[in-house]
Parts: C-alpha cells; structure tokens; sequence
C-alpha cells in the first residue's frame, strides 16, 4: 500500500462523514476510471460498426440486401490486406 493511500485514509477516518457522504465516497472510489481517449474512440468504432452489421442482418431477413457468402466475405478481407 502506497503512503499516499495510507495517508489518505488516515485523513478520511478522521473526518465525520454522514452515511450518505461515506456512500457518495464509497462511489466515487469504486467508479471506474474514464477511457483515455484513443480506447474510447476504439470503443465507439466497435460499436458503430457493430450497429452497422446488425443493421444490415435486419435489412437481409426483410430481402433488402443480399449478405455476402462466407468465401465471398473472406476473400473481400484478403483483397482489403494485400491493399
């Protein structure tokens, strides 16, 4: 345990905190810490592209698009990575 925690702790005992403080706090120590911002522009392309996909399946079932055979879908991934 740091001494930074440790102190910081000592402090937190010393004050009189209601039980709706010590819960806000409690709160506060366990949420979780923002993404920096390039994982969180990672995330946010997962999920677009995700939507994206799920979009395009509810589109086929409803005979608005045809979705790409299997060969067909690898071999548009291979031409993609000798680009």
């Amino acid at each position: 345990m740091s001494t930074a925690v440790l102190n910081l702790w000592a402090k937190i005992q010393e004050m009189s905190l209601s039980w709706k403080d010590r819960e806000w706090l409690a709160g506060k120590l366990i949420e979780p810490i923002a993404d920096d911002p390039e994982t969180a522009k990672q995330k946010a392309y997962v999920k677009e592209t995700l939507y994206r996909a799920l979009d395009e399946v509810e589109r086929a079932k409803r005979g608005e698009v045809k979705l790409k055979t299997e060969e067909e879908f690898l071999a548009e991934l291979e031409a993609e990575e000798t680009k």
